[in-house]
């Protein structure tokens, strides 16, 4: 395995939990952070006691001590400082979205390849125990012929970012989900993990490697400039599968997985994309078979899955695309995104 010199481009709650991540691997070490503010990369680089802060992103691309990055700057910077810390020699890990639409996604994806990098889309749920476990269940029959499958991830931002006064659009958070022209959106910020769950559902009953819908439709809830407040999705995928998906930044709904087979079905009641579950610890899948009691099944994980990540780029480094998550399901995914986004007419 490779040993990592990460800088992070971002010194936000992201970046900190990466951070926290990457302290705790067997393969990683924190080089440099990078702020628009000097004093907010020195603030954060005391608090984790890395040797270098920088103002200004380009200056941490242009440190010949950096190996790899992680880009954790809101959705709309994405696509270009991926492209520029590719074009700098620099391995990166991007946070989720990749881009905000997939032709831009393609952008990067060429300057991986042109500049010789890896390059992985943030999904770190994917390398769950839990996520790994429960597509092990579907591929191996547990619940016969998988037929459905019903994803939920939503939050209420307002509640979230001010307790005091819950109907207080008066938040750096909120103002941000509620723009378009920022990224903003309950589909690009947690839809995305709905439907490439729906989507490794599929594959993993189909046994094909990567899929995508044949229809997708929706409807949600926008904001006064177009952004999706809440949505829900409604995908027909390979297997004559069809997912139901739930997300937003203003309803607080129990996040869940649930997976419909012809002979039981499979839940999950803390999937691993939530704050609960990113540090080591047990999670459990329920399968309950058609007719008969439920069986709680128990995944450990021994590493958080910031640590987990870090080190999986470290091992998959030299092969410049991670197996869980390859450019071709980084495209898959975004492409899905963007069908979801416009049937329900996000930015209109």
């Amino acid at each position: 395995m490779t040993n990592l010199r990460w800088g992070l481009l971002a010194a936000g709650t992201i970046a900190a939990q990466f951070a926290a991540g990457v302290e705790r691997s067997k393969h990683g070490v924190l080089g440099a952070v990078a702020a628009r503010s000097p004093e907010r990369a020195r603030e954060f680089a005391t608090r984790f006691e890395i040797p270098k802060a920088y103002g200004g992103y380009e200056n941490l691309l242009a440190d010949p001590d950096i190996d790899a990055v992680y880009v954790a700057t809101p959705h709309t910077l994405h696509g270009e400082w991926a492209i520029r810390a590719a074009e700098a020699g620099k391995h990166v890990l991007c946070e989720k979205p990749l881009t905000v639409t997939a032709a831009e996604a393609e952008k990067v994806i060429d300057a991986a390849r042109r500049n010789d990098v890896f390059l992985m889309e943030a999904f770190m749920y994917r390398l769950h125990p839990q996520t790994r476990r429960l597509a092990e269940l579907i591929s191996s029959g547990a619940i016969g012929e998988v037929r459905a499958v019903d994803v939920t991830f939503s939050y209420d931002s307002a509640v979230t970012s001010n307790p005091d006064n819950p109907d207080s659009t008066d938040t750096p958070a909120f103002e941000r989900l509620g723009d378009p022209a920022l990224g903003g959106g309950a589909i690009l910020d947690v839809g995305c993990y709905c439907t490439s769950l729906a989507r490794l559902v599929s594959q993993a009953a189909t046994g094909e490697a990567v899929v995508e819908p044949t229809d997708v439709t929706g409807m949600a809830k926008l904001s006064e400039r177009g952004a999706d407040e809440y949505a829900m999705g409604l995908l027909r995928l390979p297997g004559d599968i069809i997912a139901q998906l739930s997300c937003g930044y203003r309803l607080a709904q129990d996040d869940h997985i649930r997976v419909y087979g012809s002979t039981g079905q499979l839940y999950v009641a803390k999937p691993a994309w939530i704050h609960e579950m990113r540090p080591p610890g047990i999670s459990s899948i329920v399968l309950t078979p058609a007719g008969g009691e439920p069986e709680v099944i128990e995944v450990e994980a021994t590493q958080g899955v910031f640590t987990r990540e870090a080190d999986h780029v470290a091992a998959h480094v030299a092969d410049r695309q991670a197996p869980e998550l390859t450019w071709a399901e980084t495209l898959a995914n975004l492409r899905t995104l963007d069908r979801w986004r416009a049937a329900v007419g996000y930015g209109g």
